[in-house]
């Protein structure tokens, strides 16, 4: 019996009623490529629990995260729970804005790209060396406000470098919105939020261990570093997404023993 043919970018796992992409991280930087030598752009979102915990309180951000046009697991909660989805929507493994980030800059040959957001991603960038420095042609760290002048002067500016790629280094939901709102006049732009990558990729950053991240573990990393910002998004928020996950993964069996 033949082995079934890998995943792409076009096959999708439903979870908690959103299209997650199984294709693998080199898979979807490869897609993303391809769409930019193409010149056609795409909003992608990496959707973690802290994401999934804010559909239970706040609906209009479902709403707002399905507009995306490709969504990744950032996560291994979300990677799981598509094992409950048939053996035909499992996917192999998850898609981080971390490393989406690390493996665009090792490009030996980059696109284009701007970076609004974050704190101090020059010094990130600046790790990468020479092709990663010259390819970023714009960098805003200053305030987002997410006003129609801003955007308007991001998108003037976006324009004027010739900007293929955009990384939007902001908090939920102020990246996703931005990233609509970007879209919308730019619709050749591939972009993508990608949270604190950048900082966890720069000089004073740090990676949990690989077998933490495989485990699923990464999150209790990061609380031990930084447990007076993070508890409570970890310690009260995330539970809820985890939960909103297991009903959705057990609503499959609850029909089969309805069947």
């Amino acid at each position: 019996m033949a082995s079934p043919a890998p995943p792409t970018m076009n096959d999708h796992c439903m979870l908690c009623g959103l299209p997650i992409s199984r294709a693998n991280m080199k898979q979807t930087l490869d897609g993303l490529l391809d769409r930019i030598a193409r010149g056609e752009g795409a909003w992608l979102l990496t959707l973690n629990t802290e994401m999934l915990s804010r559909f239970t309180r706040d609906s209009g951000y479902w709403a707002l995260v399905a507009q995306a046009d490709i969504i990744t697991a950032d996560g291994m909660p979300l990677v799981w729970a598509s094992k409950f989805k048939g053996a035909n929507q499992v996917i192999s493994e998850r898609t981080t804005g971390v490393d989406l980030v690390d493996a665009f800059l090792r490009l030996p040959q980059l696109p284009a790209y701007a970076i609004i957001g974050g704190v101090d991603p020059a010094a990130t960038v600046a790790r990468y060396g020479g092709a990663a420095q010259q390819a970023c042609r714009y960098l805003f760290n200053g305030k987002v406000d997410l006003s129609d002048e801003q955007v308007q002067q991001f998108v003037g500016v976006l324009r004027e470098q010739q900007v293929r790629m955009v990384f939007l280094a902001l908090n939920v939901p102020k990246g996703d919105q931005l990233a609509l709102k970007i879209k919308s006049l730019m619709p050749e732009l591939v972009i993508t939020s990608i949270g604190g990558s950048f900082e966890i990729l720069g000089p004073q950053g740090s990676r949990a261990p690989k077998w933490m991240q495989r485990m699923g573990m990464e999150w209790f990393f990061r609380l031990v570093r930084e447990p007076g910002r993070l508890w409570k998004r970890y310690l009260v928020h995330y539970p809820a997404g985890i939960g909103l996950l297991v009903r959705d993964g057990l609503r499959p069996l609850s029909k089969l023993s309805q069947d």
